[in-house]
């Protein structure tokens, strides 16, 4: 009876804990850049910096758009299609704005 109860408990917890922020099925895309402090934004939501997420994004699969912006660059985008635990690189260099 204590194994039946304790296999309940764990069910009634859902889905595993995120291993390193990832959480089981989900892909890693690394992204890349000429420009350190370029913010990185994923489906029009504000992730970081390139230097803040240098290890990878955690995506759910599925198609995205990432981009990357900064005041004195122009802005880059990429739209990918990522599938479950994929893991892929993505580097987008950013032209600077002329003066």
């Amino acid at each position: 009876m204590k194994r039946l109860a304790f296999v309940f408990v764990l069910a009634a917890c859902g889905s595993p804990p995120a291993v390193n922020g990832v959480r089981a099925g989900q892909a890693v895309v690394v992204v890349t850049s000429n420009v350190g402090d370029a913010q990185v934004w994923v489906d029009g939501r504000y992730i970081g910096t390139v230097g803040m997420v240098h290890a990878g994004l955690a995506i759910d699969p599925g198609h995205h758009r990432i981009e990357l912006r900064h005041d004195d660059y122009f802005s880059r985008y990429a739209e990918l299609a990522v599938t479950r635990a994929e893991r892929t690189k993505l580097d987008l260099e950013m032209k600077p704005v002329l003066p």
